[in-house]
């Protein structure tokens, strides 16, 4: 693969760690790779690069070398598991946009830029109820809660293979197929899993034809299929232009 599956929070600090005075071209570089396919170049650099594209040079790491190429360091930290599935399950059943809100509204409240188990632990079911949620949204990051202090595998969690983390997650209260799926892919990072699961998606694909609105969870699969091994970067296109 040319790139990994970047975070906004990662190309925020990229672009807060350029400055376009000092070169024409930037890549990333994380865990000691630098990803000469993502990064930022100057359209100063068009006209160059056309003529040695037709001159035959072709490898990007070369060129990019004699340009003279700054290189921004990522930390690409693993997402903390227990922020990702509450916020996976704020967004059951619910628009992206009232999702969004929720999740601010509790993040303000606690003062925090993620969700901590501390922030609710010592709370009741009715009290994480009363942040916004459903009570069984409220009941979902209560099991969730135990199930990380109680789970003598959960350091190991991330290296176990896709089909054992699924079946761990849906021992949870709350936890089903469509959040273990987004689990996956924003959690994991896995660039390749697509959820029949999510009505926005199986939307997106009748409005362009992909497959009818009468298609079988097969015929919808298997025509995801196609973008494998990206399904999680179609589902983002096909996200951003429903939501747009």
């Amino acid at each position: 693969t040319d790139t990994p599956f970047f975070t906004k929070k990662e190309l925020k600090f990229f672009y807060e760690n350029i400055n376009i005075e000092e070169s024409k071209l930037f890549f990333i570089k994380n865990k000691d790779k630098r990803h000469n396919i993502f990064g930022l170049w100057s359209l100063d650099l068009l006209e160059k690069l056309e003529a040695d594209l037709l001159k035959g040079d072709r490898k990007v790491e070369d060129w990019a070398d004699s340009i003279g190429v700054n290189i921004v360091s990522i930390d690409n930290k693993k997402t903390d598991p227990f922020d990702a599935l509450v916020g996976i399950i704020i967004s059951q059943f619910i628009s992206t946009h009232a999702a969004n809100s929720i999740k601010r509204k509790i993040l303000q409240k606690f003062n925090e830029k993620n969700f901590k188990i501390k922030n609710f632990k010592n709370l009741n079911v009715l009290e994480i109820k009363k942040l916004g949620l459903s009570l069984n949204k409220a009941k979902s990051i209560q099991a969730v809660i135990c199930w990380i202090e109680n789970n003598s595998t959960f350091k190991t969690f991330y290296n176990l293979d896709q089909a054992t983390r699924e079946k761990e997650l849906l021992k949870i209260f709350g936890i089903g197929q469509w959040s273990a799926e987004m689990f996956e892919m924003f959690c994991i990072r896995n660039k390749n899993v697509f959820s029949y699961g999510d009505a926005a998606l199986r939307q997106a694909m009748n409005q362009l034809k992909m497959v009818s609105e009468s298609a079988s969870k097969v015929e919808y699969e298997d025509y995801a299929a196609k973008w494998s091994p990206y399904k999680t970067h179609a589902c983002l296109h096909l996200w951003q232009m429903i939501e747009s």
